[in-house]
């Protein structure tokens, strides 16, 4: 999430990078499907694409079954679970797709796929034994289990008998009102089931997404008439497709259906984009190139002959890039604003801005024209060496080609603008679709957009105006503004699940918690684990900052009573280590406040707001401010040592989800006594490492 303003940063300023392109196919197809490096090899021999494209009724019926495990699985694991949604590994092929899940999973994919009337579930699935596993079928869909048994299939089955399993077998004709069922379950599909079944053959991209919070998290959302699927594995929501959003080249992304109104023509969407959003930026009827001139000012460039010139040569790679169908994923998921959203200070978790589809045609120019185009981005063309001038010029053309691909995908049904007669600005307010509060959309004539929720009425909120700024940042014009605004409004509408109150850290919805938690229940739910090598390296500056602290019974945070107007702040180790760490924080008054941090309470704290301690940090700090009263870092870290030395390490391991290594335990066994040698040590952890 942003929360301060950044100029705006185009190619041109980040360098053009292509070594993504080299990756061989094999392994390309595996980062995508998790194959074995054999099996890889021997599927590209018989298909012309990475990925290979499903037949439409196989698609649909591949995005039933996603959606399905996506309403049954919610947030979880894969560390826990074997893979996203529990699968190991697929092999996606035209007419079927063959999926290896954990064997621990079986029972909970029975539970998912079951179709109950009225519930969830997949409205007419069927099953039969086949040779490689258990083929899962609908009409016109196949699904192969591979690797399960039949006696594993039916004992499963029989497990579920409880719940009366609707998986019914191959020879069972459809049931009287199966057909009804599986067409609504279509219908509201509609729109999303290429997308959904394109992200199930492309699943282990995920895995990389999970590295920060651990957990798989897709969920679908409507919005102005439309179904998304948005990705929050790194617990900021985004709605960018997994292909795009981590930038692998486009040999794997999906080829897709052109939108059903027909393949868009770049020219008349940017003469019309400037006509509504900045009609006296609009040029001349009798202009040479007009839309090649809309076209360099919605990207913020001068209407130089140089440019103009290559902005129509990128409107031409643009026109052939939206009537391909290997490309028209492009549409997908409100555009390719979406990607332009990735060149900021980006909202979303691209490291790199994505190549648009073309990229490698709209350079392929003389060196001698590119060399001229690079001219204009250089503030000293007459030192710059023509490779570098080249590489600009290639820079500012996929650029331009970024902004007229976002400007041809902007969804039709978009928001309804208002003007402000006196400054210009844009703006779009409407209420939260399901909850109090208002959206709010801005886009100034200086390019700066805006996306608010705002009179919210959470009490977390009460220091902030009641409002939180899901995203603010600077776009090349007022046009591209409000194509990046409207695209980062699909996020922002789901986004407080997700939001924290900036002071302490804590959910501004807080998650519901189970009565009982555990250190490994708090783990499994969590965000964010503050884990013992983190924790490790924030003890050694402790000792130098830190005189005397407060134990968890004098309470966490507390009010400076030599303050005027005091407001509460960290006082115990506990509070101290959480606030440094941006962990969730206690409120004064709350039973967490004076809990230690191994209590029941304050589990409980931690997983309301989705944080958690990793075993060892919790029984170093329980143990640490288990002394009352006002106690010096030394005394505090005495009783923390003590109690990890006398502590077993390998019961406390099993308290954690995540992997516990050697390496973690030899750090552990040697903290130091002494806490003047807490720098030392872990700076000794790093240089062995």
């Amino acid at each position: 999430m942003t929360h301060t303003l950044t100029s705006y940063l185009p190619r041109q300023q980040g360098g053009l990078r292509t070594t993504g392109m080299a990756v061989p196919p094999v392994a390309l197809r595996q980062m995508a499907t998790g194959e074995p490096e054999e099996t890889a090899r021997a599927e590209l021999t018989d298909f012309a694409h990475l990925i290979p494209t499903p037949t439409p009724e196989q698609a649909r019926g591949e995005a039933r079954i996603l959606h399905a495990l996506i309403a049954s699985y919610g947030r979880h694991r894969p560390t826990l679970t074997g893979g996203p949604f529990g699968i190991r590994s697929l092999t996606p092929r035209p007419e079927e797709l063959v999926v290896r899940i954990a064997p621990s999973q079986l029972d909970r994919w029975i539970d998912a796929l079951a179709f109950r009337e009225g519930g969830r579930g997949v409205a007419g699935l069927r099953w039969a034994g086949c040779r490689d596993g258990i083929a899962l079928t609908l009409p016109g869909t196949k699904m192969v289990l591979g690797g399960i048994s039949e006696a594993d299939w039916r004992a499963a089955l029989g497990r579920r008998s409880a719940d009366q399993s609707s998986l019914l077998p191959h020879w069972i004709p459809q049931l009287r009102r199966e057909p009804e069922y599986a067409a609504a379950q279509d219908a509201e599909l509609a729109g999303l089931a290429d997308h959904l079944c394109a992200t199930l053959r492309r699943i282990r991209l995920l895995d990389p997404l999970t590295r920060i919070s651990g957990h798989v998290h897709l969920f679908t959302t409507r919005r102005d008439g439309g179904l998304h699927l948005i990705e929050a594995c790194e617990a900021t929501p985004t709605v960018l497709p997994l292909w795009i959003s981590r930038s692998v080249p486009a040999a794997l992304w999906p080829a897709t259906p052109i939108p059903a109104p027909g393949p868009a023509d770049p020219r008349a969407a940017v003469l019309g984009l400037l006509t509504e959003v900045e009609p006296d930026r609009v040029p001349s009827p009798t202009s040479v190139h007009p839309a090649a001139r809309a076209l360099c000012h919605i990207a913020g460039l001068s209407a130089d002959p140089v440019l103009v010139q290559a902005a129509e040569h990128v409107l031409d790679v643009a026109t052939h890039v939206l009537t391909d169908t290997a490309h028209a994923c492009v549409y997908a998921a409100g555009g390719w604003a979406g990607s332009c959203r990735t060149f900021p200070e980006g909202t979303v978790h691209g490291s790199d801005p994505c190549l648009p589809p073309g990229a490698e045609t709209v350079t392929d120019l003389p060196e001698e024209v590119l060399q001229r185009l690079g001219r204009h981005f250089s503030s000293r063309p007459s030192d710059t060496s023509r490779t570098d001038l080249a590489s600009a010029g290639r820079e500012e053309l996929v650029h331009l080609l970024d902004w007229a691909l976002a400007v041809a995908t902007r969804p039709a049904n978009g928001p309804d603008w208002t003007r402000n007669g006196t400054d210009g600005t844009l703006q779009h307010t409407r209420p939260l679709p399901d909850r109090e509060g208002i959206l709010t959309l801005t886009a100034t004539t200086s390019g700066v957009y805006r996306i608010s929720l705002d009179t919210l009425r959470l009490s977390a909120l009460a220091d902030e105006d009641d409002t939180v700024e899901w995203e603010r940042e600077a776009a090349p014009s007022q046009s591209a503004a409000v194509l990046l605004a409207e695209h980062a409004a699909i996020e922002a509408a789901v986004c407080l699940p997700f939001q924290r109150e900036y002071r302490k850290q804590r959910l501004l919805l807080p998650a519901a918690v189970p009565p009982d938690p555990t250190i490994r229940s708090v783990i499994a739910g969590s965000d964010y684990v503050l884990g013992f090598f983190i924790f490790a390296s924030v003890l050694g500056r402790l000792h130098d900052l830190v005189d005397f602290t407060q134990g968890a019974a004098d309470g966490h945070w507390r009010i400076d009573p030599l303050a005027d107007t005091p407001p509460d702040g960290p006082a115990t180790l506990t509070a101290l280590i959480s606030d440094w760490c941006a962990l969730p924080s206690p409120h004064i008054g709350e039973a967490a406040n004076t809990g230690a941090a191994d209590s029941p309470d304050y589990l409980r704290h931690l997983a309301a707001h989705r944080a958690a301690l990793d075993p060892f940090v919790t029984c170093y700090l329980a143990a640490a401010d288990s002394l009352p009263g006002a106690r010096t870092f030394e005394e505090r870290h005495l009783a923390g040592f003590a109690a990890l030395r006398t502590a077993d390490l390998s019961t406390l391991a099993c308290t954690e989800v995540r992997p516990v290594g050697e390496r973690l335990l030899r750090l552990v066994r040697s903290i130091p006594q002494d806490p003047a040698q807490l720098a030392a040590w872990y700076e000794d952890h790093l240089n062995r490492a």
